[in-house]
């Protein structure tokens, strides 16, 4: 898909939405996205393709070990 198609699709998406809490995340994502550091973006966009790669850990995972070892935080 080109780009021209993707900002169609994305704008069509949005006019569809009737939650105005989730229409501000969008907006409050798109402007903090514009504000980052090239560097940032390359990051963040390392570790989304990390994710699509399935070579993440788990949310589950990440918590059960946090509580393990802060446990004094977790009562």
């Amino acid at each position: 898909m080109d780009i021209k198609t993707s900002k169609i699709e994305l704008a069509k998406v949005i006019l569809d939405l009737e939650n105005p809490e989730l229409i501000e995340e969008i907006i409050h994502l798109v402007q903090s996205k514009s504000t980052l550091t090239e560097n940032q973006k390359k990051a963040i966009d390392e570790a989304i393709v990390s994710l699509e790669n399935k070579e993440g850990i788990p949310h589950n995972m990440v918590m059960e070990e946090t509580k393990n070892r802060y446990s004094k935080y977790f009562k």
